[in-house]
């Protein structure tokens, strides 16, 4: 009773002020929860969330400046139907992720008016940052003198583990860019290893030389070291779970949380159940791939391709289609800018689901056990469905290799072979089989923090306070290998000493006999 009104009423900020729309799947239920609890909560985000229009004591700080603009990447169906197998936009991603952002990120949150006003007239018990340039934000607990919290879009990020005392365990956690998976070989643990230290470095090098510096221009003065704020984490949230993402080692701070905006299906609009209804006993098919890339900037070529495809199938299918209006489509095709995906995920037809493999949209896949033929654009995604086909309920297609036919085998696969939905029902069963949601989960550790003001020195490692080289015991073993090694070195000295001695013992012993 005493730990609930201590909490109740706290005032929470989440600061996620870069990502993709899909980022706000990670807070947004988390948020509504809280609220439901008796908190306040200000989110700064880059767009507008719909989801909290009615949802009293929650403020949309929104800044759209920092809105993702597809138009500075390159065309991903270009890059994507070339013949060269390198991915220029996730390349693009994570160049610009380093050395762009960071700053941009940091300027546009710390020079917004209504963050200024905030900073010097509110207080907060809490403050939630993302883990995409968590930098730029992380100074905004320092300056509210506030526990920090870290929620990730995605697995653990490189560096984060190392931060909390823990290694980044190339040898079988794969870089989330990579299509390597947790069984690697020589090369790929090479290969891994490297691009996981080298981006690590890089990134955290050029924050530390940027984002402080911004920080005290716009003054919040006295403000230390960005890595000496992010050591003092108190909390991460990971949308991961093992049924969907590699299983790793973690510390006792990081908290898996995925699938935490998963729900049950509800009750899909007339219209919609019009078109379902006409598919009798047979299902239906949906395709979506994500709010970033618009289906009409495909190539005719491809485009034709899955209409001929679609037309073939004794399903219907519901296409999320932007941009203009086809007339070409086949009667069983129903084409709309915006669908409920889990609402269409849920529902007792849904057969397969056609996706860019982005891990909500795979979560959500499993959480209604339904199979997946995956088309990836690069970033995370041909982790996330190299880890899918290997549970055996996805299939994946390069976009290069779309045609008519390479489509239908894919499909008809999916449709009428029952080992994909086995496998999928199969991850259904695991993911929900926990003894607490996602969401109560994430509600228990929020309140935790906050009853305790951020003192978490109980989950801390120890190993937090040693050197790198101390935490990989080489001093350890560089003894070790001392000790191992000087009696060898005497025994080696004996020898040589004594046959040395036997060797001029020899020689006078021959000159004798010579004499």
């Amino acid at each position: 009773m005493l730990a609930s009104t201590i909490i109740e009423g706290s005032r929470i900020l989440i600061s996620a002020p870069f990502g993709t729309k899909s980022h706000k799947n990670m807070y947004v239920p988390l948020v509504k929860e809280l609220v439901s609890r008796g908190h306040n909560i200000t989110v700064i985000t880059n767009y507008f969330i719909a989801d909290f229009m009615d949802v009293e004591n929650v403020r949309e700080i929104v800044l759209e400046k920092l809105t993702v603009d597809m138009s500075q990447y390159p065309n991903a169906f270009d890059s994507l139907l070339s013949s060269s197998n390198w991915n220029w936009g996730t390349s693009h991603l994570l160049l610009l992720t380093m050395f762009k952002y960071p700053r941009l990120v940091t300027e546009v949150l710390y020079e917004d008016p209504r963050v200024q006003e905030m900073m010097a007239n509110e207080r907060f018990n809490l403050v939630i940052v993302s883990q995409m340039v968590s930098t730029a934000s992380a100074p905004l607990a320092w300056h509210f003198k506030a526990p920090l919290m870290v929620f990730s879009p995605n697995t653990l990020f490189p560096g984060m583990a190392t931060i909390l005392g823990d290694d980044e365990h190339t040898s079988y956690v794969p870089f989330m860019f990579t299509h390597f998976t947790d069984q690697m070989n020589l090369g790929q643990r090479i290969a891994n290893t490297l691009v996981t230290k080298l981006c690590t470095f890089l990134q955290q090098w050029y924050e530390e030389i940027t984002v402080p510096s911004i920080v005290k221009e716009k003054g919040i003065a006295g403000c230390p070291s960005i890595q000496n704020i992010i050591k003092n984490v108190t909390m991460v949230f990971t949308n991961s779970h093992p049924s969907f993402t590699y299983s790793r080692s973690l510390p006792p701070q990081v908290i898996e949380v995925g699938g935490i905006h998963c729900r049950p299906a509800k009750s899909l609009s007339k219209d919609l159940e019009t078109f379902l209804s006409g598919s009798t006993d047979k299902g239906f098919l949906l395709f979506s791939v994500g709010s970033l890339q618009r289906m009409e900037d495909m190539p005719e070529r491809v485009i034709q391709s899955f209409i001929r495809t679609f037309a073939r199938l004794p399903v219907r299918v519901i296409w999320q289609w932007k941009g203009k209006t086809r007339t070409d489509l086949p009667s069983n095709v129903l084409a709309i800018p915006w669908l409920p995906q889990q609402d269409l995920l849920g529902h007792a037809g849904c057969r397969a689901f056609i996706t860019h493999g982005g891990l909500n949209s795979l979560q959500e896949a499993i959480f209604h056990g339904v199979p997946v033929l995956g088309l990836p654009f690069g970033i995370d995604q041909y982790l996330n469905l190299a880890r899918a086909m290997n549970d055996g309920y996805a299939l994946q297609l390069e976009w290069k290799d779309i045609d008519e036919n390479t489509l239908s085998t894919a499909i008809e696969k999916l449709l009428f072979n029952p080992s994909f939905s086995v496998a999928a029902e199969r991850l259904s069963v695991l993911l929900r089989d926990q003894l607490q949601t996602p969401l109560e989960r994430a509600v228990f550790w929020t309140e935790y923090v906050i009853r305790h003001n951020g003192s978490m020195d109980h989950l801390r490692l120890g190993s937090r306070k040693l050197a790198p080289y101390q935490r990989s015991l080489i001093d350890v073993y560089f003894v070790l290998f001392l000790i191992t090694s000087l009696p060898l070195l005497l025994v080696f000295f004996c020898l040589r000493y004594c046959w040395s001695k036997t060797k001029v013992a020899t020689k006078i012993v021959e000159k004798s006999k010579n004499e």
